[in-house]
């Protein structure tokens, strides 16, 4: 019986297969006949396009054959070409402007014997067209020897093309001249139809008119290298070229030999293309109706069949839906509009230890017992029934088992889909949670042991911070002590020498004075030392004054001209602003310039002369930017950051505290400005002072003063 089964099915197969092969080839038949009849009849009416072209281009030239000879005629003309002279040349120049508006042209001009022009329609905008020559132009050639030049070309100087008709102008029989119209076939253009795509190339290939603005100036060949050639069933061969759009254009050409232009145009082939696809549609269509006819015959006859094997299906998905909710891993209970249990599967009688004969038709709130979350779940099962009912969730609650133990679990409750004999009812969800508690009580208490760690652990190392920060500042200590012991033990040792000095030197009071002079400048040296370190604990000024900027500039330079002549630093300094007034006090401020002028100096010493030291001064809304650059070695990238930390130098020891440019950041700040240093790509160090204008810092200190009124 299977063998006999098997059989009918490919005997069935193989019919289907035969009609849909016969219906494939019906339909390419009819295509393949629509796109070629489609094609014939673009290729006549482009035909009948092309001739009516070719009148139009022939009938525009034509009109304007009789102006060479017109102007040639002229009296003006002809005695400007015998005897040139200015009033003349202006005199045939209106008349040629005259003429050319008349008769619509884009140029007309007079050339003498050596091809220069004399007399131009455009003179009143176009002075240097009397400058170029025409001689070598082919329509000045065919007018010298006698003949009627129809030329095309491309002029160098506008990359406009034109058409140039020329005529000889004779003097009895000798040449004096040529009379020559330019026609701008962009006047061609206007005037061709726009409805048909076309354009005109010229012997060399190259399209110089068409009536769509990106073919201009392109070889045709690049234009035609995607076509394709086909022959038509008439015998015809057409060119098909793709389209922007994805489709296809016919295009068709046609050569004007005398002319030396080859005309095409393009027609939209896609008819073509909607013809054939609408044909193989029809023929399809026909092929499917007969094919949907057997088809409805067929299903008629297996339709009572389908209906007994879905009955039977359903009946399978029902059992199936069954089985897989009493073997859920979760209890499942529906419960009517009165909260009574109407179904338990396995899973919901196995948690709450109960009989399905001791659980149906009873409350859900027996099986719950009152806890935290019971207010939440007690509302919405007294919502049950009633157009206020909204689902609830995963909520908490402690179930009770038949033996009066307890549980957590998680519940949900929603509304089911349809009615039961014409009541709601309800899907109620329960999870046993008493596993996630255990470990949940685990995790907290974990929790809590390694919260007492890390405090411990904190307090460690806040302790162990303590005492970085002490180390710290016994090293600043040690660094400053070491700095100014080396400072002051020389000048000590020295009056202590020069005190012997004095005493053996009491009868002699001249040598005594020099000596106290020494000891004196000794002390001025340690007042000096000390007074760095008191400017390093200096205090910020309750009150800033408006101090010159350029001034204190001025002055520290000046205290430092000695030593430019003597080590031959050259100073580039120009300043060019306005008002350079800044926030501060003038001392503080020049304190911070001698100090950065000197570190410039000491930064060159080792570098070659001459050597230059450049101050740049720019205004920006609200601040003034002073750079000073040396041309030194530049600063270490290591220690760019530790620059202006109190006692850090990189000066030999005996050169200095290490103050002078803490002391320095310290002033900037306290007038409200910043500084910082960085490498030159020349190689040298550079400053970056920022102070805040003068008129800034008071408008800021009457804001605040509004504010605080």
């Amino acid at each position: 019986m299977q063998r006999a089964f098997s059989k009918r099915t490919r005997r069935r197969w193989g019919f289907w297969l035969a009609g849909l092969g016969l219906a494939v080839a019906l339909a390419l038949l009819a295509a393949d006949r629509a796109r070629d009849w489609t094609l014939q009849y673009l290729q006549r009416t482009g035909t009948q396009v092309l001739l009516s072209r070719i009148g139009e281009i022939r009938s525009w030239l034509d009109s304007y054959d009789y102006l060479p000879f017109l102007l040639t005629q002229n009296r003006d003309v002809r005695a400007l070409l015998l005897y040139p002279n200015q009033d003349m040349g202006v005199r045939v120049s209106r008349y040629l402007e005259q003429t050319s508006l008349v008769a619509g042209s884009s140029g007309l001009f007079i050339l003498d014997g050596n091809g220069r022009a004399v007399a131009y329609s455009r003179w009143r905008d176009q002075q240097d067209f009397y400058l170029r020559s025409h001689r070598d132009r082919n329509y000045f050639t065919d007018a010298r020897e006698g003949q009627q030049g129809r030329r095309f070309r491309i002029d160098s100087d506008q990359l406009q093309p034109a058409f140039y008709l020329s005529a000889p102008i004779y003097d009895e029989r000798r040449f004096i001249g040529a009379a020559v119209v330019r026609l701008s076939l962009a006047l061609l253009q206007e005037r061709l139809d726009p409805g048909v795509p076309w354009m005109l190339t010229s012997s060399d290939g190259r399209v110089f008119a068409a009536s769509q603005s990106g073919w201009l100036q392109q070889p045709f060949a690049e234009l035609a290298k995607e076509s394709r050639d086909i022959r038509l069933d008439n015998g015809t061969r057409v060119s098909l070229w793709p389209s922007r759009t994805g489709g296809e254009t016919m295009v068709q050409s046609v050569q004007l030999d005398d002319l030396g232009w080859t005309l095409s145009i393009q027609q939209d082939a896609g008819a073509a293309r909607r013809n054939q696809r609408s044909a193989m549609l029809l023929t399809l269509g026909g092929c499917i109706a007969f094919a949907l006819l057997l088809l409805f015959l067929r299903e008629r006859a297996l339709k009572q069949r389908l209906q007994r094997q879905a009955q039977q299906a359903l009946a399978n998905s029902e059992q199936q839906q069954r089985d897989i909710i009493d073997t859920a891993q979760v209890g499942l209970i529906t419960v009517d509009e009165q909260g009574r249990m109407r179904f338990l599967n396995g899973t919901a009688l196995q948690q709450f230890g109960l009989s399905a004969s001791l659980a149906l038709a009873q409350p859900l709130r027996r099986l719950l017992a009152p806890s935290a979350g019971f207010g939440v779940l007690e509302r919405a099962l007294g919502r049950l029934g009633q157009r206020g009912f909204a689902p609830l969730i995963g909520q908490e609650a402690v179930g009770l088992r038949g033996d009066g133990s307890e549980f957590p679990l998680l519940i949900s409750i929603r509304a089911m889909k349809g009615a039961h004999a014409g009541q709601a009812r309800y899907l109620v969800t329960v999870i046993d949670i008493s596993r996630r508690k255990r470990l949940e009580r685990a995790l907290q208490d974990a929790n809590e042991t390694l919260e007492a760690k890390v405090e411990d652990r904190t307090r460690e190392l806040q302790g162990m911070q303590q005492e970085l920060l002490q180390a710290e500042k016994l090293a600043a200590l040690g660094r400053m002590a070491s700095a100014v012991v080396h400072e002051l033990n020389q000048p000590l040792t020295a009056m202590r020498t020069y005190v012997a000095i004095c005493r053996k030197m009491l009868q002699q009071p001249q040598l005594l004075s020099e000596s106290l002079d020494e000891v004196d400048g000794l002390v001025g040296r340690m007042a000096v030392i000390t007074s760095q370190l008191k400017t390093f604990a200096y205090r910020k000024p309750e009150r800033v004054e408006a101090v010159s900027l350029l001034h204190a500039i001025d002055q520290a330079l000046a205290l430092f001209r000695g030593r430019f002549v003597e080590e031959q630093v050259q100073v580039d300094f120009k300043p060019d602003i306005a008002d350079d007034r800044v926030a501060g006090d003038s001392a503080r401020l020049e304190q911070v310039l001698v100090n950065l002028i000197k570190n410039g100096c000491d930064a060159m010493q080792h570098t070659e002369a001459p050597r230059r030291l450049s101050l740049q001064l720019l205004a920006e809304d609200g601040w003034f930017e002073l750079r000073l650059a040396d041309q030194g070695t530049g600063i270490d990238e290591g220690a760019l950051d530790k620059l202006f930390e109190p006692f850090f130098t990189t000066k030999q020891i005996g050169s200095g505290l290490g103050l002078g440019l803490s002391i320095v950041r310290s002033i900037v700040r306290d007038l409200g400005g910043n500084i910082r240093a960085e490498n030159t790509p020349e190689g040298g160090a550079c400053f970056i002072l920022r102070l805040p204008r003068y008129e800034q810092v008071k408008k800021a200190e009457r804001g605040e003063g509004k504010a605080d009124s």
